[in-house]
């Protein structure tokens, strides 16, 4: 039961904060076997990913009850409450980063529908890079280190010149390989994705901009970057 006092208060905090990092943690591990099912296909790869997301959306709901519980514990202060209000926007960050690693899987699965093996080492190593980032992001927030945020948005900064550099590759290489334009296709979705959880990451960023400063810089999509909405073309 959650308690009155300041100091049940801000153990609550803490508790929301754990339960970000715990959800944090499951993300990054989809990412990490969405990235291994594209790079070695198989339905069980695919399959442990899409039942890896659950207990993410599952935790997404239970952070934003959290949230409302503590907004009507006591009146918190200014801080507290961009911290509530933060924790909210970065768990659904977190949610939709999660869809991304499925839809991520998507790809595998329909590559190895076409019987086509990519290769995919360039997609590996932007992943390393957004997996970085991710794990920077949440030091910030947990460890109130503004410092490391310039980490994440040079970070993002790479992985936007990565995915330009492997979408014109890749385009090019459609127009050589036209037996083969499909399946590179769908890496242009792979590395729109990886793209994107990128760009939700810088969102967690700012977020904790917020909560230190009460200021939002916006980092992401300054310019507005055409890869940075959409849905999914992979709904199956």
């Amino acid at each position: 039961m959650l308690t009155t006092t300041r100091t049940g208060f801000l153990a609550e905090l803490d508790r929301l904060q754990q339960m970000l990092l715990e959800m944090g943690s499951a993300v990054d591990g989809l990412i990490g076997q969405a990235m291994t099912a594209l790079e070695s296909p198989s339905p069980d790869a695919v399959e442990a990913v899409l039942a890896g997301d659950d207990p993410v959306d599952n935790l997404d709901i239970e952070i934003e009850k959290h949230c409302i519980f503590l907004i009507a514990l006591q009146q918190p202060t200014a801080r507290d409450l961009r911290f509530i209000g933060s924790a909210m926007k970065i768990s659904t960050d977190l949610e939709r980063i999660a869809d991304h690693a499925v839809d991520i899987a998507k790809v595998s699965r329909k590559l190895a529908a076409l019987g086509y093996v990519p290769d995919v080492a360039p997609l590996s190593e932007i992943a390393a890079v957004v997996r970085r980032m991710l794990g920077d992001a949440l030091n910030a927030f947990v460890n109130h280190d503004l410092d490391l945020l310039a980490k994440v948005i040079g970070d993002d900064d790479g992985v936007d010149a990565r995915y330009l550099d492997f979408t014109t590759r890749t385009t090019e290489a459609m127009q050589q390989d036209t037996e083969n334009a499909v399946g590179l296709s769908y890496l242009l979705f792979a590395v729109h994705y990886l793209e994107r959880v990128a760009d939700h990451i810088v969102n967690i960023a700012e977020r904790v901009t917020y909560v230190e400063t009460g200021d939002v810089s916006r980092y992401a999509n300054p310019g507005g970057n055409p890869a940075a909405g959409g849905t999914s073309p992979l709904e199956d």
